[in-house]
């Protein structure tokens, strides 16, 4: 049994008034409809866009003390606003700032639509009723540097505070603007169907939610498992696989030349059950994972079958927690959040052995998907100014093995 940590850190909200804030309780990712286009209008008046003489002349506030919702704060910042509806039982409509930057993080709120993302977790505490502000983990350098990175290629980026869990980055591309929707007019509708109807899925969270094949970065997972389980004491003792270039090579050797046939090896060698172990001791199968977003379950299923699937959050993970001392502190969105766990990933010993070779490696072959569209992935490390470690990991549909590697360069320099 690996050892299992508490960390208490209750959330950080920010009141216009004195009065204390109910708990929080976590809800779904995306909340249920609240009611159709133009619904919520009729108990005033169904309005369209020339009967809202507000519409696109009111600016976001620059906090919640304005007046309206409680805002979403990025480095102390608003990236969230209010406005008025023009509806008097619903006085105000959402604006978001950089909305397609942080749309991954927000989530939306809509007059028509209802919320998803911390929209929706924290809808209790945002409502103007309340008005409580939520104050984000993400770095907006960081933010910004990978989304640009990424451009309209279809991917995701996370960067991924070591030590701490902070999030400082969760970037899914092609994005969308929750402004252009959180409304009931007409062209509000207009602009859901064309989010909600895009073939590149600009409302999927890539970077939380798609768990796809992991390719050769799964090798970090089996080489852990090899050193773990005895079967070589360093990354440096020559195996028994391989052939050509990759004949005996070492594990680090191994991991720099891809040299797959080694990694099968190993696999074999180590057995489906004591690969399990490791891979269920980096986070694979945990499917009850909240950063408070719930983030889909990364599988193993079965090596031998190739049923194995990863988020970029969960390979982030396993990159921080070679970085801790095998340490896994529970990855977070919030700057002061419900109890995050910390757990013994692996030893230390084992994740001192392989940080070096990790670190080395600096192109990950591109894996095949289902559709006939592979991913090029990057898993690399950066220094904050405070010298912390951070984990950034990218992944892009292409073919193009330093692609990603691209992304993460410009993460790294705007750490630095």
């Amino acid at each position: 049994m690996r050892g299992v940590v508490l960390l208490s850190c209750p959330l950080r909200l920010t009141r216009r008034s004195g009065t204390s804030h109910p708990r929080l309780t976590e809800r779904a990712i995306v909340k249920r409809s609240l009611v159709v286009p133009c619904l919520l209008a009729l108990l005033a008046g169904c309005s369209s866009d020339a009967d809202s003489p507000n519409e696109g002349k009111v600016k976001p506030s620059s906090s919640a003390s304005v007046g309206g919702y409680g805002d979403i704060l990025v480095d102390g910042k608003p990236v969230t606003g209010s406005k008025s509806s023009g509806i008097k039982k619903i006085p105000y409509q959402r604006t978001y700032t950089d909305g397609e930057v942080y749309a991954p993080v927000t989530g939306f709120r809509s007059l028509a639509w209802g919320t998803s993302g911390l929209e929706a977790i924290y809808e209790s505490s945002l409502t103007y009723r309340k008005g409580d502000n939520v104050e984000t983990t993400i770095d907006p350098k960081v933010q910004k540097a990978a989304f640009e990175a990424l451009g309209e290629r279809r991917g995701a980026a996370v960067a991924l505070d070591a030590g701490t869990g902070a999030l400082l980055a969760v970037v899914s591309t092609p994005s969308y603007d929750p402004a252009a929707f959180s409304g009931n007019s007409s062209k509000d509708l207009e602009a859901w169907k064309k989010a909600t109807g895009d073939k590149n899925k600009p409302m999927f969270n890539r970077a939380l939610h798609e768990a796809t094949a992991p390719g050769e970065t799964f090798d970090i997972v089996i080489a852990a498992a090899a050193l773990d389980h005895g079967l070589y004491d360093t990354v440096d003792e020559p195996t028994d696989g391989g052939s050509g270039g990759c004949a005996n090579a070492t594990i680090r050797e191994a991991l720099a030349r891809s040299c797959n046939e080694i990694f099968a090896k190993l696999a074999t060698d180590l057995g489906e059950e004591r690969l399990r172990e490791t891979a269920k001791g980096f986070g694979f199968g945990d499917d009850e994972l909240n950063v408070p977003i719930r983030v889909a379950e990364s599988k193993y299923g079965s090596y031998r079958n190739g049923a194995i699937t990863v988020t970029p959050l969960q390979l982030a993970r396993v990159t921080a927690a070679l970085a801790n001392r095998g340490l896994m502190v529970g990855p977070h969105l919030v700057t002061e959040g419900e109890e995050g766990q910390v757990a013994q990933s692996v030893p230390a010993a084992t994740a001192g052995l392989l940080l070096p070779a990790v670190q080395e490696k600096k192109e990950w072959a591109p894996t095949d998907a289902d559709n006939g569209t592979p991913s090029s992935w990057s898993l690399a490390y950066a220094q904050t100014q405070k010298g912390d470690t951070v984990a950034l990991v990218v992944r892009v549909a292409t073919s193009n093995a330093g692609a990603a590697a691209r992304v993460n360069a410009a993460m790294a320099e705007a750490l630095s």
